[in-house]
This record gives structure tokens, sequence and C-alpha cells, in this order.
């Protein structure tokens, strides 16, 4: 999946709000399992600072997923692509699930 978009500035694998990670893991409560706190993005003087990055469209993540979701087949994501946003630091959930 070439369309992962994710919200959270403060995971290593976001780059221009977008997931370059090589696969992500979704749980059976829609929580990104994969997504991991960079504590040096945190520590950045400027919040736009990630917002400048350029978006990085080339990564085709794959995407294992357990939620109860009318994407999910066998365990894989069929969406054309996902957004992954969350609230504080250590909460992550992907947005386009859809209840089965």
């Amino acid at each position: 999946m070439k369309d992962l978009k994710c919200g959270l500035k403060s995971c290593k694998y976001n780059k221009g709000y977008c997931c370059c990670a090589k696969d992500i893991n979704v749980s059976a409560d829609t929580d990104c399992l994969t997504y991991t706190f960079d504590e040096n993005k945190a520590k950045t003087q400027f919040e736009a600072g990630s917002d400048f990055m350029p978006a990085n469209y080339s990564v085709d993540t794959k995407v294992v997923c357990s939620a109860d979701c009318i994407f999910n087949k066998d365990n894989r994501c069929i969406s054309n692509g996902i957004t992954v946003m969350g609230q504080g630091s250590e909460e992550a959930a992907c947005l386009t699930f859809i209840k089965n």
C-alpha cells in the first residue's frame, strides 16, 4: 500500500505525513502496533519542522490487520490507502476502519 498517511509526527516512520515502514501491524482494536516513538522528533524546537519534509510515496508498505473491518481479507488490508492518527504520544489508530 503506497497511500499510508500518518498524523503522528513523533513516530520514527513518519516522513512528511507518510508512513515509511516496510510493514505495519494493525491490532483487532485498530491500533497501529508499529508506531514507534522517536524521542529526537519530540525534542524538535519547531512543531512544523516535519511539515516541511517531502512526502515519500515510494514505500510499498504491507499492512497486516486483525480488526473486524471490511478491508481485512485474510489478515491483510486491501484498502487503497489508510490514515493513522492519534491523540497522545502513545496512541495510534487506523481511521480507515469500517466495521464488517
